[in-house]
This record gives C-alpha cells, structure tokens and sequence, in this order.
C-alpha cells in the first residue's frame, strides 16, 4: 500500500495526514517547532463541526527521521515561500529500495504558478494540485475545518501535463480520505484559476469597509488577467468548490481567515509574494503594468518584515494607486 510523507505541518498538511490516517490510509507528517512538539505529546485534534477527532498521527521533524522506500509519496504541503527549500532538503534523501527520492513521484499543493518547475529540476514525477479547504491552524497540535461532509477538494494533475495512473491511484486515496478529487489533464489552468482569487488574500490583512474591499479586488484580479492575457496562460473557467463543500459553524471558531491572514497571525513568513508578486513578476517579463498589486506586494512585505500585526495598513493605500495609474 502507498504511504504518503506529507511534508509540511500546517493546516492543510496537518487535515491531510489526520483523513489519511483516519481512512486507514499510511502517513507520516513531517512538522516543526510547536507543532511537532503538541503531535508528538497528544496527536493531532481536528475540530469540527460536529466534535473533535483526535488522531494519533505518524510524525517526524525533518528527512533525517523518515526511512523512505519506493512505494511512498512525498506530498509538499508547505507554502509556497518554504517549496524550494523542502525540495531540496528531501530529492536527495536516500531510498531504502535504492535510488533517491527524485525518483518518488511529489504532489505539489502550493498557491501560485512556480512550485512545480521548481519540483521538475529535481523530481521525475510531479503532480501538481490546487487544494479548496477552510482548515484552519493557529494553535499548535490543533486544526480546524468546518467543512463537512466533504472536507475539502482536490484538482490533481501529473505536470506539466497529462494524466496517468499514478495521478488516479493518489485521487482514490484523496476520495477515501473524505476529499472531492477531480483529475485533470492540465493542472496548470486550475493552479492559475485559483491564483486569480489568492490575489485578493492580503486584503484580509488592511483594514478597510468591505465596499473598498471589493474595489480592490476586482482591480487586483483585472490586472492578473491582464497579465494572464499577455503571458498566454489561459484559467480554467472556474473551480466550483461552493457546490461541493458545506460549512457548517465550529465552536469558538471565526470564520473566513484566509492563509496569508493565518501566516501573519502566527508570526511566519509571508506567501504574498508567490501570489500577488507572482503577478508582478509576469507582469514585468511581459510589459504589463500591476500597480496595485505591486503595491500590495510591497505594503505586506515591509509589513512582514518589521514584524507588524494585521491591520497596519488601509484598502485605501491601493485604490489610491488605481486613482493614481
């Protein structure tokens, strides 16, 4: 049976190895810090809408723990900013079977459009996928997803095209674990849908009225598109997450805090730049002006730098370059 390494311990990471493990699917999860530390002592509790599952859960703090064989898959669930490094920490890694872990196939979950071609300097067989979940982690050894029945949804693809039967057997497991999966022959359009809403994410961040929030956004996702024109990426026509998933309240939990918001509130390192610096960066390459998600990109990222909470800065620091551009 394929056991999946999930290499990241947040709360996607953290969701995925606890359905895996409850499906009795094999796992490990491969977490840090205060996280490791609540796993270890006392498993993983996944609160949900209707009561706490508490999962004793596999765990390791880095590849030094993990003894790899051929039939494991490495799952990235780190944000996009930490992929590089964990790619690199782990393609070399030896297998127990022979060969190193390039040789393993790697799902990538990451926001934004660069973890997979960083993943194919390395690895051999890279499945993309584009992950629609309301989990959420802000207290360590915990994970909140109020998402039920349907935990969350998976669009999976092998990248940078295609489709085989590796990528049917991982989107079987992903269905047992509780996840609505669908399997796609071009990944990188549903990689790209999403990143059309991650753009609006920093706005979690600014304080604002939601009217101005709303201007933001539609200016932030028309320059994406823009770019997407230019660049010659074409999106899928939608996710359709909203028909499958339904939230229902969990206990003590507010709602709607969207990742980027989760990093900062945590303290860790900001995502902002494989979204809305994405754009800036396709932008540039093609001669298409972004200045208000450039803008956004350089607002969250003194932001994160100086160590200030949300709330910092104002909607109206954007609209202002709109006026201005």
């Amino acid at each position: 049976m394929t056991r999946y390494v999930v290499i990241g311990g947040g709360a996607v990471g953290g969701l995925l190895a606890a359905q895996l493990t409850l499906a009795g699917i094999p796992s490990v999860l491969v977490a840090r810090g205060a996280q490791l530390d609540a796993i270890r002592a006392g498993g993983l509790r996944v609160r949900r809408p209707h009561g706490d599952d508490v999962v004793p859960l596999a765990v390791a703090g880095g590849p030094d723990e993990v003894r790899l064989t051929a039939g494991d898959v490495l799952v990235l669930a780190t944000k996009a900013q930490d992929a590089e490094s964990a790619l690199s920490a782990w393609a070399w890694r030896p297998v127990h079977d022979g060969g190193p872990a390039a040789d393993l196939p790697v799902v990538t979950l990451q926001n934004g459009l660069a973890t997979e071609e960083d993943a194919l300097r390395r690895f051999g067989r890279v499945y993309g996928a584009t992950v629609a979940v309301a989990a959420s982690y802000l207290v360590p050894g915990e994970v909140v997803n109020p998402s039920h029945p349907v935990v969350g949804v998976f669009w999976i693809g092998r990248y940078p095209r295609g489709r085989d039967d590796e990528q049917e057997r991982i989107a079987a497991d992903l269905t047992a674990a509780g996840f609505g999966v669908h399997s796609v022959p071009d990944i990188t359009a549903w990689k790209a849908r999403k990143l059309l809403g991650n753009v609006r994410n920093g706005l979690d961040l600014l304080d604002g009225t939601d009217e101005e929030k709303a201007r933001a956004g539609a200016l932030l996702t028309a320059e994406a598109e823009a770019v997407y024109a230019a660049a010659g990426i074409v999106a899928a026509e939608a996710l359709g997450a909203a028909s499958v998933l339904t939230f229902e309240p969990v206990p003590g939990h507010v709602p709607g805090r969207l990742s980027t918001w989760q990093s900062f509130a945590r303290g860790t390192s900001s995502e902002v730049d494989h979204l809305n610096g994405e754009i800036v960066r396709l932008g540039r390459r093609h001669g298409v002006a972004t200045p208000v998600n450039e803008r956004l990109q350089r607002l969250l990222g003194a932001q994160a730098a100086a160590g200030r909470p949300p709330g910092s800065h104002r909607v109206a620091e954007l609209l202002e370059v709109a006026v201005g551009a």
